[in-house]
């Protein structure tokens, strides 16, 4: 395997795997990740529980589909999308100073993002708590980036790689082109 390829792997298992985390933790308490879409203040009320049932299981479906290889670049450019929209919201909620849990990992105990930010909280007692909440929700702005960054490698590293691939246009040119 070479380092091109051995690359894409570790950014698809990296991508995907999260989404897959990420998903079997929201879909385990589908009521608080309700909670979470509506503190984010941007989806209409009909629309809340609707994302909150719908987006884990697309999550799931993407990572699946980005570590499994099937499909894995209509996955990585769905992850991609989905990581686009999370960072815009994220960021217009940090200028606004929304209170909010991100939601991303479904427990905010176990996510890494509030450990961090409940690291500086502890050596700056003194912080306001608009401050607290900017500093976590960056981070997982950070996290996010991070993320999209390695959808995007997985992405353009798969079709570096299936650039030499004539993906099948040997076939349709056989039925397209008269015989001799």
């Amino acid at each position: 395997m070479n380092k091109l390829r051995l690359l894409e792997w570790v950014c698809r298992w990296i991508a995907g795997g999260t989404f897959i985390f990420a998903a079997m933790s929201k879909i385990m308490v589908p009521c608080e990740l309700s909670m979470d879409v509506y503190h984010y203040q941007m989806a209409p009320g009909f629309m809340i529980n609707i994302v909150a049932i719908v987006l884990p299981a697309v999550e799931l479906v993407l990572g699946t589909a980005l570590i499994t290889g099937f499909a894995p670049r209509g996955a990585a450019l769905g992850i991609s999308v989905i990581l686009f929209f999370f960072i815009i919201m994220l960021t217009i909620n940090i200028i606004r100073g929304v209170d909010f849990e991100c939601g991303c990992f479904g427990n905010p105990e176990t996510d890494i993002c509030q450990k961090i930010a409940n690291f500086f909280k502890f050596d700056h007692p003194d912080m306001d708590r608009i401050t607290f909440v900017r500093i976590r929700t960056a981070c997982d702005v950070v996290r996010d980036i991070l993320l999209l960054v390695a959808a995007w490698a997985s992405l353009s590293l798969l079709n570096r790689r299936l650039r030499g691939n004539d993906h099948g246009r040997r076939f349709y040119k056989s039925l397209i082109s008269p015989r001799e």
